[in-house]
């Protein structure tokens, strides 16, 4: 992911098997509130806690830094190490290959502009995970590499529901697949919690923008490709447009697995948005390049 081609502003993942208690907690029949846990950014490091309660939690990433940054949350296989992470991460985003197979992503909050903040709310298991930024810089390197990745620890809660908070209650539904977007109903102007789930067999993001006027979904498509710095066809010539130039808003959610759900706020105003999934698949095209991405009226 190039921090020239990304921006957004990112929602929650949880783990979709669950017992018959979590059941209750992700539906939201209880109605306690999420736990929140603060987090900071800077070049190239992050700030945030060891140990976080399980269930569902609000994290709020402020960007200290003066490049954008993300917050993405992953779950390593057993016996691996964040080293192992870092060399194996890296060097598939260098070769445009398959993510390693020990690494599962929970989303987390997204890619956050200097100065500014993003938050998502999600559902975590115990276990141990890892924040990294994997936003790369001008030379290609990704910032987890450079420093900015923190294991962190999510401790079991209590053995009430209340203590694990509750989901939010969405408005709105996507359902991500290999490779499109399915909506529950059509998008309308409003303020929205909406609710994505990745119904496909492979991990996905859901990235929403709202077109500058004039523009459309082709102007989009190139600048976009977080692959495309890695192509030597010359439609990846030269450094892409600013994407201000192409965008007057944007929102989603980072990468989840197959069978997780998010959920993000959205302010949807009347105009011509895009979606768009910008995942490098195991072939090495990006999911853009497959054809996740697709322009919709909000009326």
């Amino acid at each position: 992911m190039s921090a020239r081609s990304i921006l957004l502003i990112s929602s929650a993942a949880l783990l979709s098997a669950c017992t018959a208690g979590d059941e209750e907690v992700r539906t939201g029949r209880t109605g306690a509130a999420p736990n929140v846990v603060s987090l900071s950014a800077t070049e190239y490091a992050f700030h945030a806690p060891d140990t976080i309660p399980a269930g569902w939690t609000t994290f709020r990433l402020a960007n200290h830094g003066g490049e954008i940054h993300y917050g993405h949350i992953v779950r390593l296989e057993a016996g691996k190490s964040v080293r192992d992470l870092v060399e194996a991460y890296a060097e598939a985003i260098r070769t445009s290959g398959p993510r390693p197979k020990w690494v599962t992503r929970f989303g987390g909050p997204g890619g956050t502009a200097p100065g500014d903040s993003s938050s998502v709310t999600q559902y975590l298991e115990p276990g141990s995970y890892v924040w990294i930024c994997p936003i790369e810089d001008g030379e290609g390197h990704p910032h987890f590499a450079k420093g900015e990745v923190k294991p962190f620890v999510v401790q079991a809660a209590g053995t009430r529901a209340a203590d694990r908070g509750a989901a939010p209650v969405a408005s709105m539904g996507i359902r991500l697949l290999d490779f499109s977007f399915a909506f529950d109903a059509p998008l309308t102007a409003g303020r929205h919690t909406v609710r994505v789930h990745n119904a496909g067999r492979e991990p996905h993001d859901l990235m929403l923008f709202k077109l500058a006027p004039g523009k459309s979904v082709e102007d989009l498509r190139t600048a976009l490709n977080p692959e495309r710095a890695r192509r030597d066809d010359p439609e990846s010539q030269g450094a892409p447009p600013p994407l201000e130039s192409l965008v007057s808003g944007f929102g989603g959610i980072a990468v989840i697995a197959p069978g997780m759900e998010m959920f993000f706020q959205a302010d949807l105003t009347p105009g011509e948005y895009v979606l768009a999934c910008m995942t490098t698949a195991p072939d090495g095209q990006s999911h853009i390049e497959h054809g996740m991405i697709q322009q919709v009226r909000v009326r």
